[in-house]
């Protein structure tokens, strides 16, 4: 998936995120939320729905009214595919400062820590079948 996502900027990852907490949902809901967040024009925030659009991220959903949208692609995906290339472009492909950094960070909530503690887990099982 790292390869086949187009790249992203800010504005457009928060876009995203946006719709996939509130979907199907309408350009002006999304403009709202961002624009009480940051000073931006509504057309540059429509810009940048289309730009999404035109990646295959985001779809119209057919029907009368307002113009909705919903994601085409599953959150956990995309995610997935920012954070692989985080890893490769930003910490030259070795996950050890990511982990030292979430080690090391007071934000961690007792949920991301058992999620942690849970993959920690899945890695010790698929280093024992290999």
């Amino acid at each position: 998936m790292a390869k086949d996502l187009p790249s992203l900027g800010e504005l457009e990852i928060r876009v995203l995120r946006l719709v996939w907490q509130q979907q199907p949902c309408t350009e002006r809901q999304i403009t709202d939320v961002i624009q009480q967040e940051r000073s931006l024009a509504r057309t540059t925030v429509l810009k940048t729905i289309q730009r999404l659009e035109a990646k295959g991220l985001l779809t119209r959903l057919p029907g009368d009214g307002p113009v909705r949208f919903r994601a085409s692609v599953p959150e956990r995906n995309v995610l997935s595919a920012l954070i692989g290339r985080f890893v490769e472009s930003v910490l030259g492909g070795s996950a050890e400062p990511l982990v030292a950094y979430l080690a090391g960070s007071e934000k961690l909530s007792a949920k991301d820590l058992e999620t942690l503690r849970n993959i920690c887990r899945k890695i010790d099982r698929d280093a024992e079948k290999s």
